[in-house]
């Protein structure tokens, strides 16, 4: 008897406790439901405005910033006759190798920006001449950059042809952004997708790779050199530096430190030395260097209502 009432008190307080849950839950059921249909539809009418001027100030703010990319870019010469292009590439040549004796600034024997094919008679195609003259001009500046920066030799200068040059082969090879062929590197990982692909919507680039030599100091001020640079937009692709000094001495091949040659001595009647600062920091370095030179695309004005967009 007792072991019965016992069993249906139990039965009766665990309906009960359900009961309780199964209300709770309808209630806060209930109430997300009304203050769902409370809220107003999304998107509305304020919202698409809302949204339209966003678009049209970022439009307007991205036609700005190329606007200003374009301004101190060299405008591309298409009405360039192949005359007039083998007549500024030979002045520009002789200029630039005079420029860089100026400067003590070694370039390789018959320096010619890596245009020796057209100088061994290769033809010129109407195409290509006026981006031929565009990439010459931003090879000069590169050297004008290191004659400034103080480097003691460019050893190695070689440029990428681009299609505009090879237009028989343009449909037998994979292009890459419009300017310079490239073949398709394998995806060895299935899932990196290629940062520049549509960059040709926007801008060209020109190839050049090159081996110098230098102290660190000078490299150091070059590398500045070309990222500052208003005049072309050199984008330091690939960089490889090494010393040419690859072993350091032994222990007592070098007697350190050494009176520094020429050096007079102080007030203190004290005179600079040579120790293992300037021994392992002095040494010159060689730096093997792939750059694009960019050609951004486009016009450089931009229409007032695109410029009020954006303010």
């Amino acid at each position: 008897m007792i072991g019965g009432t016992l069993l249906l008190g139990f039965l009766v307080f665990k309906g009960r406790s359900s009961y309780n849950e199964l209300t709770t839950t309808f209630e806060n059921t209930d109430r997300a439901v009304k203050n769902l249909e409370a809220r107003k539809i999304f998107p509305n009418e304020s919202n698409l405005e809302e949204k339209k001027e966003r678009v049209t100030s970022y439009v307007g703010a991205v036609d700005k910033l190329k606007a200003k990319v374009l301004e101190g870019q060299p405008v591309l010469n298409e009405d360039l006759t192949e005359q007039d292009f083998r007549q500024f590439m030979n002045q520009e040549t002789e200029a630039i190798v005079a420029m860089a004796a100026k400067n003590k600034l070694i370039l390789p024997e018959n320096f010619s920006f890596g245009l020796d094919a057209y100088k061994q008679g290769k033809p010129f195609l109407k195409g290509a001449l006026g981006r031929l003259e565009w990439q010459l001009n931003a090879a000069k500046q590169f050297i004008k950059i290191a004659a400034d920066s103080g480097l003691d030799s460019i050893d190695e200068f070689n440029r990428d042809e681009f299609q505009e040059e090879n237009a028989a082969a343009e449909s037998k090879e994979e292009k890459g952004p419009r300017g310079r062929r490239q073949q398709k590197p394998p995806n060895r990982s299935g899932s990196i997708a290629n940062p520049m692909v549509g960059a040709d919507k926007v801008m060209e680039t020109y190839r050049f790779t090159t081996e110098i030599t230098s102290s660190y100091e000078a490299l150091t001020s070059f590398l500045n050199g070309l990222a500052s640079d208003g005049t072309s937009f050199l984008w330091v692709r690939k960089i490889r530096i090494e010393n040419l000094e690859q072993e350091s001495p032994r222990v007592g091949q070098v007697n350190l430190p050494v009176p520094v040659p020429g050096a007079e001595a102080d007030e203190a009647g004290e005179t600079a030395m040579i120790d293992a600062e300037v021994l392992f920091g002095d040494e010159k370095m060689r730096a093997r260097i792939v750059i694009d030179a960019v050609r951004f695309k486009g016009q450089s004005a931009v229409s007032e209502d695109k410029k009020t967009a954006s303010l």
